[in-house]
């Protein structure tokens, strides 16, 4: 049990630490002392104030001792080391003997502890945690995540306090909600007191009490408990402030914290490495974050010139964030992954390509935010399905390699490189062999030898089809010559422009051969 914990329970009125910290240490409640100081907790010792004053004494190592001082604590009091002056409005014989009773509530405490816990290993999302959490606490409670994004919410709250209801509805605590636990209860204090802390103000003549959560230095949100049910005691301080840490694990396994939490998605990380076990899995998980479902996605890597780290990172992260509503972003110490939403087809045929090009080019803020900081973007084909992340981040990885020198601030689309990314990623030379057709590579051998331009001719007789005159323009050549190099195409090469497996065996040949040579 925490010694803050101790003197809430005792009603302590005030309180002076001879230490910084001594309030979040954890005491052992026995009368009395005996056998060795275990290294988890330190024994707590009473005293009265005017035993210092006439004796002096200070605490053993492995104690703290509470100094009883009546009423108030004395003007201009100084303690120093283990020592706590505490001010009660009980005499120092009851006083005693409400510490003697605290060994059985702290039993209750452990007990309710154990079933916290038992509630966070059988929670799978925020929302199942807060309803466990609440059964146990026995009072209304509401998890928001750093960014004021309800993430939980359990109980029956005040129906006719509208903010409040529309905050609950809507998924997003308003600035006026966030305040509501009062001077002493809100955000402000309680970050500075790192502690549950219960507000004066009152909601709908409720109290409210409010846990910063915090996980590995970073603030992810906060919990927050309406006294409805039942009073709220300094054993539900203690417990309220478990349940928050607990919840911060949760949190930062969902990604759910929020951008100004400056930290990537877990749920991210875990769709691209495949780890989700069923869709099931993937759409309860991806509820708790703010990407929508049953739309089209795309996947991209965003990465810069100059070497940088995770941290680095991050805070694109966040820029590209802002950027781009409702999408997830996850760092590493080699690029930025950022999963981004597109909407859903408005065609009967296929508008992914278009509807990805205009959701990241049309976004100034986005382009000029990279570009401006000598970012590159490479995106994946657009997918519906998120089981599809692991092979689409796998493509956006692939295009990253293949471009080469990228440009500042601008988007590479894989649908536009496809043949470039492909013979980048096949590798082994006799991979790429297998992919070519021999009629395709003996043209490209005869042209280097001779120096004709069949394959050159081969190509605009599939990029003009039915359309002699241009191809010929664009071959700079009178159409005899088109015709002629056509037909020594078919004789030499046995390719014939007319047979419809010919011309893509020869598109396909083409651009992977032209990719392999850049």
């Amino acid at each position: 049990m925490k010694l803050r914990t101790v003197l809430n329970e005792l009603t302590c009125t005030d309180w002076a630490e001879g230490k910084e910290g001594l309030l979040d240490e954890d005491v052992l409640l026995v009368s009395n002392r005996s056998g060795r100081n275990p290294s988890f907790a330190k024994f707590l010792r009473l005293r009265q104030l005017s035993e210092l004053e006439e004796v002096g004494f200070s605490a053993d190592p492995g104690e703290i001792v509470l100094l009883h001082s009546g009423a108030s604590i004395p003007a201009g009091l100084r303690v120093s080391g283990s020592l706590v002056a505490v001010a009660s409005p009980e005499a120092f014989v009851s006083f005693c003997s409400a510490f003697d009773n605290l060994p059985v509530r702290a039993a209750e405490l452990n007990h309710l502890r154990d079933r916290m816990f038992e509630a966070f290993l059988g929670s799978y999302d925020l929302p199942q945690f807060a309803k466990s959490s609440a059964e146990v606490l026995g009072n209304p409670v509401i998890v928001a995540n750093a960014d004021a994004r309800i993430l939980g919410v359990s109980g029956d709250f005040p129906v006719d306090d509208t903010d409040l209801q529309r905050a609950i509805v809507e998924g997003h605590a308003s600035a006026g909600m966030d305040a509501t636990p009062g001077t002493e209860g809100s955000p402000g204090p309680v970050r500075h007191a790192r502690n549950s802390v219960m507000g004066n103000a009152r909601l709908q003549g409720l109290r409210w009490a409010t846990s910063i959560i915090n996980y590995h230095g970073l603030e992810m949100g906060r919990y927050g408990v309406v006294e409805k049910n039942r009073p709220i005691t300094g054993f539900d301080l203690e417990l309220i402030d478990f349940a928050g840490q607990l919840a911060g694990v949760l949190i930062d396994r969902l990604g759910a914290a929020g951008d100004r939490a400056g930290a990537g998605s877990s749920v991210l990380r875990n769709l691209v490495e495949g780890t989700f076990a069923n869709v099931q899995t993937i759409r309860a998980q991806v509820l708790l974050t703010s990407l929508p479902l049953d739309v089209s996605y795309i996947l991209f890597a965003v990465t810069g010139r100059r070497k940088s780290d995770k941290d680095y990172y991050a805070r694109v992260g966040t820029m590209c964030s802002r950027a781009l509503q409702n999408s997830l972003w996850s760092a590493s110490e080699d690029r930025l992954i950022v999963l981004a939403p597109i909407g859903r087809g408005e065609t009967a045929g296929y508008d992914g390509y278009t509807r990805a090009q205009r959701c990241l080019s049309s976004n100034k803020s986005l382009m000029t935010t990279l570009e401006s900081n000598g970012f590159s973007l490479f995106v994946s084909e657009p997918f519906d399905d998120l089981l599809m992340c692991p092979g689409r981040y796998r493509e956006a990885i692939d295009l990253e390699g293949t471009i080469r020198e990228p440009e500042d601030g601008r988007a590479y689309y894989f649908w536009e490189h496809r043949f470039a990314a492909l013979a980048s990623s096949a590798g082994e030379v006799d991979k790429l062999e297998m992919m070519l057709d021999k009629r395709v590579v003996a043209m490209a051998e005869y042209d280097r030898e001779h120096g004709t331009a069949y394959l050159q001719t081969a190509i605009m007789g599939v990029r003009y089809p039915g359309s002699p005159a241009d191809a010929a323009t664009a071959l700079n050549v009178h159409r005899n010559t088109y015709f002629y190099r056509l037909n020594k195409v078919r004789e030499l090469f046995f390719i014939d422009l007319k047979d419809g497996d010919d011309r893509l065996a020869l598109s396909f040949s083409a651009s992977i051969m032209g990719n392999m040579e850049k």
